[in-house]
C-alpha cells in the first residue's frame, strides 16, 4: 500500500520543515500544484494565504521563494508543474505566468514547456471589452536541464480520425512495424534523389508507393497513430540540400507526440467542495508523463486533494499541504476514499 499524508500550515513553512526532516530532501520525483491565482478569490481569514498580496510582483516574489525551497526538495531528475492563471487589471493583463516562469529560470531551474490547458467547457465573460479566459497556463520545469520523462505513456493514437480528418480504418490494415525491408531498393531510390536536382523531372523520382515497399510499409495500408496510408506517408519531391530525402515519415507506432495545447474539460463543484478544481485528467496525465510507481509526489497547495487522489490510483506516494485545517481534512477523505475504492474494485476482481 502506498504512502499519503496531507499536513496543516502555510506551504512555504512547511515546505522549510520538511528539508529538515531525515530522507525529504531530494525525494520527490514530481512536484505537482495549482497555488491561488492572484487577486481571483479568498479561502480563508489567514494573512499568510497566497493571493492576496498588495501587488502582482509580491505575489510573484511568494511563489518564487516558495518553489525555490521545492527544488531541494526535488530528485535530480525530478520536475516541478504549476497551473496557473494571469489576472486582469481593467484592460491588462499581468502576464503572473510569464514573469514567474522567468523568476523561477532566475533561481536554477529550467524552463521545459509552457503548456496550454484549453476548458473546452469555458464560461463566457460578461465583460464588454475583452475575450473569455478560455485556459490557463501549466508551466512544466526541471531541477536540471533534463528530467524523468515517459512520452509512450501519454501519446496520442488515431489523431486525424478523433479529429475527423480520416476515418479509422479496419484493424487488419493497420501496420505497426515494418517488415522486409528492400535495402538494394533503398539504396536505388536514394542515388536516384540525391543524384537530382530541382529540374529532375517528376515522373523521373521514385513514387511514394516505391519508397513505402522499400521501407518495409504495405502502401495500402495504415499507420496506427494518423490512420493515412502509408503511400500517402512517404515523403516526395522533396529536392536541393535535403540529403536525408526521402524520409518514409511513419509515425510512431505508440502514437503521435502529443501538442502544448491540452483540451481538458473543469470539473464541476458540489456543495462544500473546495471551488477551485483542478481536474482529475489534468493531473493523470501530468503523473503518467514524469513519475513511475512508488515515486514521491507533493502538492504543497492541495485544496481537495486531487494531486492525491490521482496518485492513489496511480500507485504512487503522496505528501500535500494546505493553509487551511477543512482542505486538510477534505483532502484527507478524498484520497482515502480513493484508495477504498481501488481495494474493493481489487477484491471484485480475485
Amino acid at each position: 500500500m502506498n504512502s499519503s499524508k496531507v499536513l496543516l500550515g502555510n506551504a512555504y513553512d512547511r515546505l522549510c520543515s520538511l528539508l529538515k526532516e531525515k530522507g525529504e530532501k531530494e525525494k520527490y520525483r514530481l512536484i505537482i500544484t495549482s497555488p491561488p491565482y492572484y487577486g481571483h478569490r479568498q479561502y480563508g481569514n489567514d494573512p499568510l494565504e497566497i493571493g492576496q498580496e498588495k501587488s502582482g510582483e509580491e505575489y510573484i516574489d511568494k511563489l518564487t521563494k516558495t518553489f525555490s525551497v521545492c527544488r531541494d526538495l526535488l530528485s535530480d531528475d525530478g520536475s516541478l508543474w504549476i497551473v496557473i492563471g494571469d489576472t486582469r487589471r481593467r484592460y491588462g493583463k499581468l502576464m503572473i505566468p510569464h514573469k514567474l516562469a522567468q523568476r523561477l529560470v532566475d533561481a536554477g531551474y529550467t524552463f521545459r514547456e509552457d503548456i496550454i490547458w484549453y476548458k473546452k467547457n469555458n464560461i463566457s465573460s460578461s465583460s464588454k471589452e475583452n475575450l473569455s479566459q478560455a485556459y490557463e497556463m501549466v508551466l512544466f520545469l526541471s531541477k536540471n536541464e533534463k528530467c524523468f520523462t515517459k512520452l509512450d505513456r501519454i501519446r496520442l493514437v488515431g489523431n486525424e480520425a478523433r479529429e475527423g480528418r480520416n476515418k479509422t480504418p479496419p484493424k487488419h490494415m493497420i501496420q505497426y512495424a515494418p517488415c522486409s525491408q528492400d535495402k538494394e531498393k533503398i539504396n536505388e531510390i536514394l542515388k536516384i534523389v540525391h543524384n537530382a536536382s530541382p529540374i529532375t523531372q517528376f515522373n523521373e523520382l521514385p513514387t511514394t508507393s516505391e519508397i513505402s515497399k522499400a521501407f518495409g510499409y504495405d502502401p495500402e495500408k495504415y499507420c496506427p497513430t494518423c490512420f493515412r496510408k502509408f503511400k500517402r506517408h512517404a515523403t516526395r519531391k522533396r529536392i536541393g540540400g535535403h540529403k536525408h530525402y526521402p524520409i518514409f515519415a511513419a509515425c510512431n507506432s505508440k502514437g503521435k507526440n502529443p501538442g502544448n495545447v491540452w483540451e481538458i474539460a473543469t470539473k464541476a463543484h458540489y456543495g462544500n467542495e473546495h471551488f477551485a478544481i483542478f481536474p482529475e485528467e489534468l493531473a493523470f496525465r501530468i503523473l503518467q508523463f514524469t513519475t513511475e510507481k512508488a515515486d514521491w509526489v507533493l502538492d504543497p497547495f492541495v485544496g481537495r486533494g486531487t494531486t492525491g487522489i490521482v496518485c492513489a490510483s496511480l500507485g504512487r506516494n503522496f505528501t500535500g499541504i494546505d493553509l487551511y485545517n477543512e482542505n486538510v481534512i477534505k483532502a484527507q477523505k478524498n484520497i482515502l476514499y480513493a484508495v477504498q475504492e481501488i481495494c474493493d474494485t481489487e477484491q471484485n476482481d480475485q
